[in-house]
């Protein structure tokens, strides 16, 4: 994996990025570096669990997509 390591003054960085006062008139350095790919997977796990915790979280009825929504729209209607 390739680094890329830099010293700056943080006074060029201030315009760039919040930094913390105690940063202020100081050397700093900066490392990049990628961030690895395996972040994406890790997030399509997550959600395919999240998606599995809501599975029979909703009750099952016996009205049509009509009638729910109809049902629905009359308690918002008098919402304030």
């Amino acid at each position: 994996m390739e680094v890329v390591r830099k010293f700056v003054d943080s006074q060029n960085l201030m315009s760039i990025l919040s930094l913390p006062e105690t940063f202020r008139n100081r050397k700093l350095e900066i490392i990049i570096h990628p961030v690895e790919e395996q972040a994406s997977d890790t997030q399509k796990q997550d959600i395919s669990l999240i998606v599995q915790s809501l599975i029979g979280s909703i009750p099952h009825t016996d009205l049509t997509l009509a009638e729910l929504r109809e049902e629905r729209l009359g308690k918002y209607e008098t919402a304030n």
